[in-house]
C-alpha cells in the first residue's frame, strides 16, 4: 500500500520522475527529473561550471608558470632565491640572440621540423589510406604502428644510438652482410649526417600517431561521396584528389600543426641520441635551454624560452590559417 501511495497516477503521473516540483521517494528518479527539467539557460550555466575545474588546472600548470617564465626572462637570477635579483631589462634577450650557438640552434630545428613534419603527414597519410580498409589484420597492423608512440623517448634514443653504432650497430653490420658497404656510415658521428638521423628516429616513433589522427579524419568521411566518384568513372587518384584530401583537410591540419610544433620545440629525442652533438651539429631551441638552465643562466634559460614561443607562434599561425581557410565542410 505504501508503494501505491508513492506512485502518482492520473495528471501527476507526468511529474513522476520528470519535474523537480515534487520529490519522488525513488531518489534516482527525483535527480532524473530535475535534470531533465532544466531550462536552456541552466544547462548553459550547468556547462560552464563543468569547464571550471579545467581553467582552475591550466592557470595552474600553464598561464602562471607562462608568467613567471616572462617576468625572469627579464631577470639577472642565477639562482631560485630572489632576494639576489637584479633588473636586466633586454638583457638576457641580447645575450641569448648573440649566442653564436643560436644562429646554429635556429637552422637545425627548422631542419629538424621540415624533415619530420613532411615524412611524418606523408607516412602517415599513406598509412591511414591503407589501414582504413577493411581487412583481417587491420587493427592488428594499426596496433603495431601506433605502438612507437607510446614507448619511452629515452628508450627509444638509447636503442637507435646502439643501433646506428659505426662498427657494432646492427644497421651497418646488415649493409656491409649486402655489399653495400658504401652505405654503411657514422650515422650520429657525422656532423652533415647527424640531424637527419635523429629525425629518422622521430619520425619511426611518431608517424603512427600522425596516422591515427588522419584515419580519424578519414572515418568521418561519407561512403556516398565516393560512391557517386565511381558512378562517374572517378580513379583512384582522382577520388583521393577531389574528395579524399578535401574532406579530410581538417585532421591534415591539425596532424601538419601538432608535428610542426613538436619538431620545432624538439627536445627528448634530441638529448637522449646526441645531446646536441657531436659538436653543435644537431642542437636546437630545446637543447639551447636545456644547457642555459644546466649553468644556472635562468633568466637567459626563460628568455630563450619565450624567443622559442614566438617563432613557434610565428610559424605555425599562417600555415594553420592558410589551411583553415581552404576547409569544406561534411
Amino acid at each position: 500500500m505504501r508503494l501505491l501511495q508513492t506512485t502518482p497516477t492520473g495528471p501527476n503521473k507526468a511529474a513522476f520522475g520528470m519535474g523537480c516540483g515534487r520529490r519522488s521517494s525513488y531518489p534516482i528518479f527525483f535527480l532524473i527529473g530535475c535534470v531533465l527539467s532544466m531550462s536552456k539557460q541552466n544547462k548553459s550555466i550547468y556547462s560552464y561550471w563543468l569547464a571550471v575545474p579545467c581553467l582552475i588546472l591550466y592557470g595552474l600548470f600553464f598561464i602562471i608558470p607562462a608568467v613567471m617564465g616572462l617576468g625572469l626572462s627579464f631577470l639577472n637570477i642565477r639562482s631560485f632565491d630572489f632576494s639576489q635579483a637584479t633588473f636586466a631589462g633586454l638583457r638576457n634577450y641580447i645575450n641569448v640572440l648573440s649566442d653564436s650557438g643560436m644562429n646554429i640552434a635556429i637552422k637545425n630545428s627548422f631542419i629538424f621540423a621540415a624533415v619530420t613534419t613532411v615524412l611524418k603527414v606523408i607516412l602517415g597519410m599513406v598509412l591511414a589510406v591503407f589501414l582504413n580498409n577493411k581487412m583481417r589484420t587491420t587493427n592488428f597492423l594499426r596496433t603495431v604502428f601506433f605502438l612507437p608512440a607510446v614507448l619511452s623517448s629515452v628508450a627509444v634514443g638509447l636503442i637507435f644510438t646502439a643501433m646506428m653504432h659505426p662498427t657494432r650497430g646492427i644497421i651497418n653490420i646488415a649493409l656491409r652482410a649486402a655489399g653495400l658497404d658504401a652505405m654503411a656510415q657514422n650515422w650520429l658521428t657525422d656532423p652533415h649526417l647527424a640531424i637527419f638521423s635523429v629525425a629518422f628516429i622521430e619520425v619511426w616513433k611518431w608517424t603512427g600517431f600522425t596516422m591515427v589522427i588522419l584515419l580519424a579524419g578519414l572515418q568521418s568521411i561519407p561512403k556516398n561521396y565516393y560512391e557517386v566518384a565511381d558512378i562517374d568513372g572517378a580513379t583512384v587518384w582522382q577520388k583521393f584528389r577531389c574528395v579524399t584530401f578535401p574532406l579530410v583537410l581538417p585532421a591534415f591540419t591539425n596532424a601538419l600543426v601538432v608535428n610542426l610544433i613538436g619538431g620545432l620545440k624538439a627536445f627528448d629525442i634530441v638529448q637522449a641520441v646526441t645531446k646536441g652533438g657531436p659538436g653543435t651539429a644537431t642542437e636546437v631551441f630545446g637543447t639551447l635551454v636545456y644547457k642555459s638552465f644546466g649553468s644556472g643562466r635562468y633568466g637567459e634559460g626563460c628568455a630563450a624560452s619565450i624567443i622559442l614561443c614566438i617563432v613557434i607562434l610565428a610559424v605555425v599561425l599562417p600555415i594553420y590559417r592558410y589551411l583553415t581557410a581552404r576547409e569544406v565542410e561534411i
